[in-house]
């Protein structure tokens, strides 16, 4: 299939980080045999204002002779009018991914006739609204691989690689006194030098963290033993949310330990592929266990491994997706 992958290429803004996202809709694809093209719907160039942006989608579209439009939605307000697109998603079929319905359903919702299809990663927004909205389609996040390196020696005890945002500082700088967390990443200068988040700092990036490229990210956690996994998120850390660092890091020999969820048990065994845990002392306790029992740290990492390859690769997900869409795939060439 032609596809066109809808998707910021830029990594909270910065121009030398990629989005993840970027990577996610355009490799597993080029892996499957599929030919892929991008439209980066947030590009910061100057004056480009939200009618542009459109026009120039809505050209693209209508220019490539595409099978499929894959789009990536904000959460919240779209950089392009996506009302525009709500005729031409009647004759090409373009698929809108969202991440946080589970806070973000309002917004999600006002914006669903604009599609041919819309993916939500949460099963209780589904079974709740797919029969008021009959192009709801559940998918997950998935395990990219490609900077997977289970063997690499595990020179990290503890870490958390990503950005540690204002509802995150605070819990990073408790395990790093009790337990020795090291951060990396957006705002983890702040947490490493024992300082509280304070609105305003992202703008300097020589004291609050710059954003780390994805590849590097991957390479902490293939060098690390066990991997702060938080799951609280919204914008007041109010839920705990499946992303896709849950799965991200199955392949890199790394154990996960993270907060206890029972949406986690649909994808990941605690106890035999994770280890979950109540409160920010049993996540120090438990990191603090583990770290000295290594035997067991590998068991529960190796069965982590396991399960992600078996069951939540990104391709797995796009051939789920394709058939619940009904579309053809011809994946003669994947790899």
């Amino acid at each position: 299939m032609r596809v066109l992958s809808v998707v910021p290429k830029g990594y909270y803004g910065s121009s030398t980080a990629v989005e993840p996202m970027y990577l996610y809709s355009t490799v597993p694809l080029q892996q499957m045999g599929h030919e892929v093209e991008t439209f980066d719907h947030f590009d910061p160039i100057p004056h480009l204002g939200k009618a542009r942006r459109t026009e120039l989608l809505l050209q693209k579209i209508q220019s490539g002779r595409f099978d499929l439009v894959l789009y990536t939605t904000s959460g919240s307000s779209e950089p392009v009018e996506t009302e525009t697109l709500a005729r031409l998603s009647k004759k090409v079929c373009i698929m809108a991914w969202n991440s946080d319905d589970d806070w973000a359903w309002d917004a999600t919702r006002r914006i669903a006739n604009h599609f041919t299809f819309m993916v939500t990663t949460y099963a209780h927004i589904y079974e709740e609204n797919r029969k008021q909205y009959s192009n709801l389609l559940l998918s997950q996040w998935a395990c990219l691989g490609i900077f997977s390196d289970h063997i690499r020696r595990k020179d990290i005890d503890f870490s958390f690689a990503g950005a540690v945002y204002a509802i995150r500082n605070s819990a990073c700088r408790f395990l790093r006194r009790k337990a020795g967390l090291a951060c990396f990443g957006c705002g983890s200068r702040l947490v490493n030098l024992g300082l509280p988040y304070i609105r305003g700092l992202s703008r300097l990036p020589w004291l609050y963290g710059r954003p780390v490229h994805f590849k590097e990210i991957n390479d902490i956690w293939n060098r690390t033993r066990v991997s702060y996994t938080p799951l609280a998120g919204g914008p007041r850390g109010e839920v705990l949310q499946i992303k896709s660092r849950v799965f991200d890091m199955g392949l890199s020999g790394t154990l996960m330990l993270c907060e206890h969820s029972p949406n986690l048990e649909r994808y990941y065994e605690p106890g035999k592929e994770c280890i979950t845990f109540e409160s920010l002392e049993d996540c120090a306790e438990k990191a603090r266990w583990y770290l000295s029992h290594e035997a067991e740290r590998t068991r529960i990492a190796r069965n982590y491994e396991d399960r992600t390859l078996k069951e939540h690769t990104w391709q797995q997900r796009f051939r789920d997706l394709f058939h619940q869409a009904g579309l053809a795939s011809d994946l003669r060439n994947e790899v």
